[in-house]
């Protein structure tokens, strides 16, 4: 059995989302702040005792306002039925799918269907107002929206609470209540926070490693452990009774000795108790407070936890933790079916090829932990991996991936909320020959696609060398207030003219900002005479004022539908800037620097035509100085070129075609702004952690 889909509503950024899952790693993907580590926590609220409570902050801020609805129907005296209905809640949904034959265990109690032909289950877990406590929540207030919702902040984490029902995938109708008792029989989570408390070298340092060796004693001892661990934490135990008997015959004698002296104030009396010291040994107390995993040193002198690199350590202590929830998993009576693992930024103090190899091998790791400590029983584990890490990204497929993204609430709103894009489904319909290829290529190249705010796909190492320096010229020309590139989290790759049109759809769908720098490779029809005498047509490279068609296989896409397969030259060049815009992408190829003038075939001629006097173009009218950047340009070696301009000599000017992708780029800006700094208008100085 296994989990195919969670859904989830209400909860932080996340209004209105469903994540399907993969039966092994489902990988996390997008930029900070969209809602990916509030999956986790999301989890960690509802199901595990130890966490803080749901709090008013934690709802959506789109549905802030039901609870002032709610509020005016109290006040009006409507029904309790209309008020609860009114009032919002968080819940997830789990869609649970089994074998016919499969052994149900604790899923049996959610499975309340009479369809014999069913599979699947599902569990509706709710944080909603408890029965009874609708004038607790919203009596005994004034009409004052600031008063009402600084009371709903003291008044939620008490009348709110947790409530599970099992419903009918045929019928939604039918539910059945259940307790949290029956989820935790059924599954078992597992967290690995991005936070792991491994660099702290001080005198107090947390023996992290050590502590996860404690949880693992426990499990051993437990009735059902393998006979292995029970040996082993019997071992344990005889070991420690030893040194208890020794303690309590020589070390206690002595220690009793530096006990001070109270007959002096006539203590003991006849009547009182005659004072002694006892030292008592546990293995968990060893353990959790005197036990830390050291490394092998020399003469003896083993080396402290802290002595190993933070990658190293980082990565012990996942494959610690993994293995400790492994054993707990085995361990539990009954075996659950079912068992979610979140691991957030695995990739913490991990170098890149480090990054790549954990990624592939935790399917390797499940299998090993199964076969050897668990006598071939499978370990229906999920892994949900939420991470930053483009080396990560890479490694996993395309179906496993899921994008998290942030969009307005609705136009014109300062309200954010999350949408999940599915990278199996979103291009499921993708030609295969290309999917394979934007994985490659992704994979090959390390892009970060998967977690910028601005991409740049360009032709060649010219254009990325130089790109840095235009940017920055771009950002220092216009005003402080307007949005500058340089702020905004942007990557570019280097794609070339033939194949930028395959990564249209895949950045439709990230719905990534995009300028597209490609070049207009004006070409012209020639006859010639091939070695067989045959007269033959062929399209060579020329000047743009001679060019009648482009041989660029990407502006051939774009303008597709309205200029034919071939566009012209001429109706090339008076596409204005609408034209080149598509969504969330623009296409920006060469033309004249200044209205009139000459216009570049390539980037360099381009560059050249932008500045005629470093470059001693001195034609009188566009035709001469076409043919002098031309001739230039022909004699170029793009290397020396691009690395004479980006470092050397930077005292240039951007090409128009250029320098107008950049601003239409910075334009439209994501908020700097944190979006959750306040609930609303009467919450002034309420705090919200959107992503924590």
């Amino acid at each position: 059995m296994k989990i195919t889909q969670i859904s989830v509503k209400n909860f932080r950024l996340l209004e209105d989302v469903k994540l399907c899952l993969e039966d092994g790693a489902t990988v996390i993907v997008g930029r900070n702040n969209n809602g990916k580590t509030s999956l986790t926590e999301l989890f960690r609220r509802l199901l595990d005792e130890k966490a803080p409570r749901i709090k008013l902050e934690d709802f959506s801020l789109g549905v802030h306002e039901q609870f002032w609805v709610a509020y005016e129907l109290h006040e009006r005296g409507s029904e309790e039925a209309d008020i609860r209905q009114a009032l919002p809640l968080i819940s997830t949904t789990l869609n649970i799918e089994y074998g016919k034959d499969e052994d149900l265990g604790p899923l049996a109690d959610f499975v309340i269907d009479l369809n014999e032909e069913c599979t699947s289950a599902q569990i509706h877990i709710s944080y909603a107002l408890a029965a009874g406590k609708i004038e607790q929540l919203l009596g005994n207030l004034e009409y004052d929206r600031t008063i009402f919702f600084k009371a709903l902040k003291e008044r939620i984490p008490k009348f709110f609470g947790i409530l599970i029902e099992a419903h009918d995938p045929n019928d939604l109708t039918n539910r059945k209540a259940l307790e949290t008792a029956n989820l935790r029989a059924l599954l078992q989570f597992g967290f690995i926070n991005a936070q792991r408390a491994l660099d702290d070298a001080s005198n107090k340092e947390k023996a992290v490693l050590g502590k996860v060796f404690e949880k693992l004693f426990t499990a051993a001892t437990s009735k059902t452990a393998n006979t292995d661990d029970q040996t082993t934490a019997n071992t344990l135990k005889t070991a420690v009774n030893d040194v208890q008997n020794k303690i309590d015959a020589d070390f206690n004698d002595q220690l009793q000795n530096l006990v001070p002296t109270f007959d002096l104030f006539g203590y003991p009396g006849l009547t009182d108790p005659q004072l002694c010291t006892e030292t008592v040994l546990k293995v968990e107390q060893l353990l959790s407070n005197h036990t830390t995993v050291g490394y092998l040193g020399a003469n003896g002198v083993n080396l402290p936890e802290s002595y190993n690199g933070l990658g190293p350590r980082n990565l012990i202590f996942i494959l610690l933790k993994l293995f400790e929830f492994f054993i707990e998993f085995a361990n539990r009576p009954p075996a659950s079916g079912i068992h979610l693992v979140f691991i957030e930024e695995p990739e913490a103090h991990l170098h890149p090829q480090m990054q790549g190899v954990f990624i592939r091998k935790l399917e390797d790791i499940r299998k090993l932990f199964a076969a050897r400590y668990n006598n071939e029983n499978p370990w229906p584990v999920q892994f949900v991996v939420t991470t930053h890490s483009s080396h990560i990204a890479n490694e996993a497929t395309f179906d496993s991936m899921r994008y998290f993204l942030t969009k307005k609430r609705q136009a014109g709103s300062v309200m954010l909320k999350t949408e999940i894009k599915d990278l199996r489904s979103g291009l499921g319909d993708e030609d295969e020959e290309n999917r394979e290829f934007l994985h490659k290529y992704m994979t090959l190249t390390r892009c970060d696609l998967l977690f910028a705010d601005r991409a740049i796909l360009i032709e060649g190492a010219t254009e990325r060398l130089l790109l840095p320096e235009m940017i920055r010229k771009s950002d220092d020309s216009v005003a402080d207030t307007d949005p500058k590139l340089g702020s905004q989290y942007l990557t570019i790759m280097e794609v070339g003219g033939a194949y930028a049109h395959r990564f249209f759809r895949l950045l439709d769908f990230l719905n990534l900002r995009t300028l597209v720098i490609t070049d207009l490779d004006t070409t012209k029809k020639m006859t010639k005479e091939n070695k067989a005498g045959k007269t033959i047509i062929t399209w060579e490279k020329c000047p743009v004022s001679k060019g009648e068609r482009t041989s660029n296989s990407c502006i051939n896409s774009w303008f597709k539908g309205s200029l034919g397969a071939n566009p012209s030259c001429d109706d090339l060049l008076t596409k204005d800037s609408a034209e080149k815009t598509e969504g969330n992408r623009r296409l920006a190829f060469q033309i004249p620097h200044v209205d009139g003038d000459a216009c570049g075939r390539s980037f360099e001629d381009a560059f050249l035509l932008a500045n005629p006097d470093k470059f001693r173009i001195t034609g009188e009218n566009p035709h001469d100085q076409e043919a002098q950047s031309w001739d230039l340009a022909a004699g170029i070696d793009k290397t020396d070129f691009a690395m004479e301009y980006a470092i050397l000599d930077t005292d240039w000017t951007t090409p128009r075609y250029i320098e107008e992708g950049l601003r239409w780029l910075a334009g439209n800006a994501p908020s700097t702004a944190d979006p959750d700094a306040g609930i609303t208008e009467a919450m002034e100085g309420a705090e919200e952690n959107t992503d924590a």
